[in-house]
């Protein structure tokens, strides 16, 4: 049995399926309202309202998730908005006018493939086509639709706003340092190319720990079935949320959980750390739309750039097959050819000759965290050119201290030498005195 979701989708859909004969009336006639507001479709044939409970049964009877429902919910209702006669007797051209609509609101490409799709879809439920012993066969789709392709013209393709550097994720996570809970979320998430849904679901008892990596088991609501996820560079932040965990002697509780009000204590939705990432953003002046499935998509393409094979993102990903990577790989060709360039040391920039989210310490080998500056153990600075521009603030240190030393012994010589000068001129001075003396005595003694 379909089960609730992180977004809410099952009370959404019996919220619906309650309340469908109202979806006759304009919104703001409805008596029974979404808690959002925003519905703006209404049926305009009444006779359309009665394909609803066929296609209540239906999703019961494949015990499709509440998602999906809602998704093919949400065709259906465009396609009761357009549709001005009865739809068991929509010809092609009433179609075309209804995808025509489609295209107005939909506006990525996976959007109005996903409709093409769903329609048909919808129609091989509501009109099926039977064989000659009246037997539905569900392997033909109907005419009507049939001429529908979920192939869209690739030159309309927009490229999406939420590819960040290495550099930005690390400014995101930094500016997190006083949470260490979306700290653990940003960089599993990352790593681990787990789905939000996945991740939120992960309670305490999921969390399996080793000596410095960890695996987080998928018990539910993950999409691939079970399984686990890696948790290798983010091992240091999971380690330190867990151990910071309120609620960790409860090893069914959640590991992302909210801290404030009104839902202390309760488990995380994406929408709270979408929040949260905007507001970071905003703070840092970093103007990209990167979500909680941005994590997600940059993870992917990340992983491609430092040479990961499709296959070891597949299982990474949890994929069944490695399709998924057209959709979330985020790179291009400027990309792919700066690496090259950097593998053979004809520019010079660690962005694309090495793709690492953690810091090995150039002295005692120990893997820091993204964000750290200096070594967990040894305490000496990862960042190789603070570590040379140190060396030369201390060569430059040592240089000065010579040269003073230097300048000293040469002071002290001197010294010296102006020393004995003035013994010198002091006992000349003693002498002409005593013979000034004497001469005096002579004087005197010569006119007595």
């Amino acid at each position: 049995m379909a089960e609730e979701d992180i977004y809410g989708n099952k009370r959404k859909y019996e919220f619906f399926v309650e309340h469908y004969n109202e979806f006759i009336l304009i919104p703001e006639e409805r008596v029974h309202r979404n808690r959002t507001g925003r519905a703006k479709y209404v049926c305009r044939n009444e006779i359309n309202i009665k394909y609803f409970p066929k296609l209540f049964r239906s999703f019961e009877s494949k015990d499709l998730s509440y998602v999906r429902r809602n998704r093919l919910l949400k065709t259906f209702k465009m396609i009761c908005h357009v549709a001005i006669k009865d739809l068991a007797t929509a010809d092609r051209e009433d179609i075309n006018e209804i995808v025509a609509f489609s295209h107005t609101v939909n506006n990525s490409i996976k959007s109005k493939h996903d409709f093409a799709v769903d329609i048909k879809y919808l129609w091989k439920i509501l009109y099926p086509v039977k064989d000659e012993k009246e037997h539905i066969d569900e392997t033909i789709v109907p005419y009507p639709v049939r001429h529908l392709s979920g192939k869209i013209d690739k030159s309309r393709e927009k490229r999406r706003d939420d590819k960040f550097s290495l550099e930005e994720f690390e400014k995101i996570v930094s500016s997190f340092s006083g949470d260490l809970r979306i700290q653990a979320y940003l960089t599993l998430a990352f790593e681990s190319l787990g789905r939000p849904q996945e991740l939120l679901y992960v309670r305490l008892k999921d969390v399996e720990f080793n000596d410095n990596y960890a695996k987080i088991w998928i018990s539910e609501h993950g999409k691939e079935g079970t399984g686990f996820l890696q948790c290798i560079d983010s091992f240091k932040y999971v380690a330190n949320w867990y151990n910071q965990h309120p609620l960790k002697h409860n090893r069914t509780s959640f590991l992302f959980i909210n801290m404030g009000n009104p839902r202390k204590y309760q488990q995380m939705n994406p929408t709270n750390i979408n929040k949260l990432i905007k507001s970071r953003l905003k703070l840092l002046g970093i103007e990209k739309k990167i979500t909680c499935y941005s994590l997600k998509r940059n993870g992917v393409t990340y992983r491609r750039l430092r040479g990961d094979s499709d296959v070891q993102i597949q299982h990474a990903a949890r994929w069944t097959s490695t399709k998924q990577l057209r959709t979330y790989d985020l790179s291009n060709a400027d990309d792919t050819f700066k690496q090259e360039l950097a593998k053979r040391g004809l520019i010079k920039d660690d962005r694309y000759s090495s793709f690492q989210t953690t810091k090995k310490c150039s002295f005692c080998d120990t893997l820091n965290g993204i964000t750290d500056e200096l070594c967990v153990k040894c305490k000496r600075p990862l960042d190789r050119t603070r570590i040379l521009k140190e060396e030369e603030k201390k060569q430059q240190e040592v240089s000065n201290l010579m040269s003073q030393v230097s300048q000293n012994k040469r002071l002290q010589e001197e010294l010296v030498i102006m020393k004995e000068q003035f013994e010198k001129h002091k006992q000349e001075l003693k002498l002409f005195l005593i013979d000034e003396a004497r001469k005096q005595i002579l004087k005197e003694i010569e006119t007595h």
